[in-house]
């Protein structure tokens, strides 16, 4: 389990010059206040980005933020579909500038978040802890903002996969073949051969295990550690081992 921690400087909250009015964070105008302060380039389709409630969330409401914390509770894996949940705190002081004995305007909201393969975008599905972290931030600050009927920019996902089923899950990937690629040219070893070595199927590579091509990875980690250990019967990279499918 990881945890991220940021912590703000003791600064006092910008100014709201766009309003010189403000609406009660109870009020139906609240939630278009809110979005008004947000510059074109931090909304998606009309959809505020994380960085953008970020940036106007002290300014909103007349706050500073004390911690910003991420805790990573599930990593991804082959076992649960490469999924990552996060969860995000967010602490607060309301009115810093007001004494406060009491400790009543120091408030912590959390918000959290599940991503996988099928609830997010191809070209991130690789990034399950970022978008999880982006994700669950928003959630938090669109929590503490009291914003009605408003998805954060980063919870929208158009082009999700759509062929990945249960077979798929869980094989040998693209960065794990490239890797592999990589250390047995530097090594000049034949990836073939080893595969027989770890009695790992060669006519398919792509139905290789993720768990067993990270033992692929390791055996070459240890032969890059120590090349005197790598056999004569193993010499020679051969590029065409990635064509075995």
């Amino acid at each position: 389990m990881a945890k991220k921690t940021a912590q703000t400087e003791d600064k006092a909250p910008i100014e709201d010059n766009k309003d010189s009015v403000k609406p009660s964070i109870h009020s139906l105008e609240w939630t278009d206040y809110v979005l008004r302060l947000l510059s074109d380039d931090e909304k998606i389709k009309g959809n505020p980005t994380t960085d953008g409630l970020r940036r106007v969330f002290e300014i909103a409401l007349n706050c500073r933020i004390i911690s910003s914390t991420t805790n990573v509770v599930q990593s991804p894996s082959p076992d649960n579909e490469k999924r990552a949940t996060v969860i995000h705190s967010l602490t607060y002081h309301l009115n810093p500038e007001t004494p406060d004995p009491t400790g009543l305007n120091l408030l912590t909201v959390d918000g959290s978040a599940d991503v996988y393969w099928g609830n997010c975008d191809k070209v991130y599905r690789n990034h399950p802890v970022a978008v999880a972290e982006t994700r669950a931030e928003g959630r938090a600050l669109r929590r503490a903002l009291r914003l009605r009927k408003v998805v954060a920019a980063e919870e929208l996902a158009e082009n999700i996969e759509d062929n990945v089923d249960g077979e798929s899950v869980g094989k040998i990937t693209s960065n794990q073949i490239n890797f592999i690629s990589v250390l047995g040219q530097r090594l000049n070893v034949n990836i073939l051969k080893i595969l027989q070595l770890l009695d790992l199927g060669t006519d398919n590579i792509y139905n290789i295990k993720y768990d067993d091509a990270l033992v692929i990875i390791k055996k070459l980690s240890e032969y890059q550690q120590d090349q005197s250990t790598v056999s004569s019967d193993l010499v020679g990279y051969d590029e065409s081992w990635k064509n075995r499918s």
